[in-house]
Order: C-alpha cells, then sequence, then structure tokens
C-alpha cells in the first residue's frame, strides 16, 4: 500500500481506536532545563561499519545530538543473513570508534550479543563480553531480527486470540525462546537482572506521546523485562526523513513531545563519505530547536521518576497493540 494511503487509512482507523478503547491521555513531565521537547536515536547495528556510520556519526556529534547506539559483542554466526551482517566488537578498530563516541556522550546498547541466534551459554559468555569491552553492563536491549533467543518477538508481542491469529495469518515467523525456561535460548532471568529498558513496539508517529505517554511501562505479562518503551519507525532512510520532515518536528515542539527514534545507520545513510543531503538538513534543522538530545536511556528514566505509576491500563495496553498490528498489517514494516 503506498505510503500517503496508508498514513490516511491510519489516521481513520485511530480514531476508531481512541473510540472503542479510548487511552488516557497522560500529560509528558517538563523537560530539564526548560527544553520544548526530548528527542533521541536508537540506531541498530545491522550491517553497520566504520565507513557506513562514521560519517553520519561524526555529523550527530557536531550537533550534539547525542543518542543510542547498539552493538553486537560477538561476531555474527550467520554471514549468509544480510541483516546480521556487520562489525561487532571483536573488530579492535572498530571498538576503538565505539568507544570514542562512548566517550563523547552516546550510549551504547545490546542488540543481542550477535548478529544470529545464540544459546543461553554464548548469552552469558556475549554479556560477559560487552561488559569487559565497554566498561559497563547495557541499560537498553533491542531484540535483532529472526534470533531465536529473542524475548517476546513475533507473535509473542501480541496479546488477545485474535490479534495473535492475525498475526500468524499475516507472519511467518519461528518461535521465540528468550524468554521461554525450557528453551536453550532462554535468558529472560538474565535480562530481568541486567536489562533495564527493552523496546516493543514501533510507530509511524513522531511524537510517541500522541500513541502512549506512560513509558516506560511494566507489562505483567511479560515478567522478564523490566520496562518497556516505544520507537518512531525510522528504519530506512526514507521512513526516517520522513519523521523529520519540517511539519513533524514544528508538531514535535509545539506539543512538547518525545521522538526516539529507531533507525539502521548501516542501511544507505551515508556513501561515498558523505550524508544523505536531505537526512543532513533535517538534523541540522533538528538541532537549532530548543531540544533535549540526550541518549535514550537518560530521557526514559526522567520520564520514569515522573511517571504516577510503572504500568498502564488495560485498555491503554489494548488501545497500544492494536494500533501497532494494524501498523504492521498497512505499512509491513517493525
Amino acid at each position: 500500500m503506498g505510503t500517503y494511503r496508508a498514513i490516511t487509512m491510519m489516521t481513520v482507523i485511530d480514531k476508531f481506536l481512541r473510540l472503542w478503547f479510548r487511552p488516557a491521555n497522560n500529560k509528558l513531565p517538563d523537560w530539564p532545563n526548560g527544553h520544548d521537547f526530548a528527542f533521541s536515536i536508537v540506531d541498530d547495528t545491522d550491517q553497520s561499519t566504520l565507513s557506513n556510520i562514521r560519517p553520519i556519526y561524526n555529523l550527530l556529534s557536531e550537533l550534539r545530538i547525542f543518542s543510542t547506539k547498539t552493538v553486537w559483542p560477538l561476531a555474527t554466526n550467520e554471514p549468509e543473513e544480510i541483516p546480521s551482517t556487520g562489525s561487532s566488537l571483536q573488530d579492535p578498530e572498530y571498538l576503538d570508534y565505539v568507544l570514542e563516541l562512548k566517550r563523547h556522550g552516546f550510549e551504547i546498547a545490546l542488540h543481542g550479543v550477535r548478529g544470529g541466534s545464540s544459546t543461553r551459554e554464548e548469552i552469558e559468555r556475549g554479556l560477559s563480553e560487552y561488559e569487559r569491552l565497554i566498561g559497563e553492563p547495557p541499560r537498553i536491549h533491542i531484540n535483532h531480527y529472526r534470533n531465536l533467543d529473542n524475548l517476546y518477538w513475533g507473535v509473542d508481542k501480541v496479546d488477545g486470540l485474535v490479534r495473535r491469529l492475525m498475526y500468524r495469518i499475516c507472519r511467518s515467523e519461528p518461535n521465540y525462546g528468550g524468554h521461554d525456561p525450557d528453551s536453550p535460548y532462554f535468558w529472560g532471568d538474565i535480562a530481568l537482572k541486567q536489562i533495564k529498558y527493552m523496546v516493543n513496539y514501533s510507530f509511524h508517529e513522531t511524537n510517541l506521546a500522541n500513541i502512549n505517554a506512560m513509558m516506560p511501562y511494566y507489562d505483567p505479562a511479560r515478567k522478564f523485562v523490566n520496562r518497556w518503551f516505544h520507537t518512531s519507525d525510522g528504519g530506512v532512510v526514507d521512513s526516517f526523513n520522513r519523521l523529520l520532515s519540517d511539519d513533524n518536528v514544528e508538531k514535535l515542539v509545539r506539543q512538547n513531545g518525545v521522538c526516539l527514534i529507531y533507525t539502521h545507520f548501516g542501511k544507505g545513510f551515508c556513501k561515498h563519505d558523505k550524508v544523505n543531503a536531505e537526512t543532513e538538513r533535517l538534523l541540522c534543522r533538528l538541532a537549532s530547536k530548543n531540544g533535549w538530545f540526550a541518549p535514550a536511556s537518560e530521557i526514559l528514566a526522567f520520564m520514569e521518576r515522573n511517571l504516577p505509576d510503572d504500568n498502564i491500563s488495560a485498555r491503554q495496553r489494548k488501545y497500544v497493540g492494536w494500533r501497532w498490528l494494524i501498523e504492521k498489517l498497512l505499512y509491513g514494516t517493525s
């Protein structure tokens, strides 16, 4: 379906969902130091190499847009799967650059221990390697692609018989075992001890407060995750630029909103040592605004401290779940 038609249809559907579930319109906190909005980027490490990410991180550093970059502490074991390729912390030059980003104020996070599925024993080794190389455990973990060790992934992201059936019909995916104690890929108890925040849903919405301001939140049905948060779906260059369009940023500022963009800088943002021209223009314009540009976990921790509760209502969860599933069917993305 074309992007414009999908957006128009989603607008109509969202009005219906709001009438049906009546989700709460919780107010966001006032941002620190009088900032008008909060902004971060969560960059998944798929296909990342020094040559294809250095230009955009140099730009972000110059603009002082400090964000979150995920890494793999171990090298891929699925080199034939393109999404699972890219540099890992086992590459000394890449590791040096990641540590340089950390020193400059960027957050380093986990995208699974490697590109490819890992057993519990391998995950323990990968987490130990992460802490040895980065100097501290990760605060954020993002599931990767079709890693069988993903927690609450695929159909297990979805509640309710009807929604699960719809997902099964539309998506062909394996059963993920990160949260299943009977699986060789189980590590939910480890995640509960070591990981503070995890992403569950990504939306085609710049200001995430328009969907759910009650984040990060706890979901009692998914006991191995401490707190969940949402992201704005900018997985590729075009969708990233669309989220940061002039109109969308003006709306974000006006609404004093929060935007945490999920993306993959390793997938075509930089060519011949240059950042995509429109991406660069939009980021420069964004940086000129009175925003709080901070790593994702810093923004989430601030929001968490200002929440009246660490849970969301059943109707709010239903609204968020239906909204995400319908977007998934319309757009076909994460």
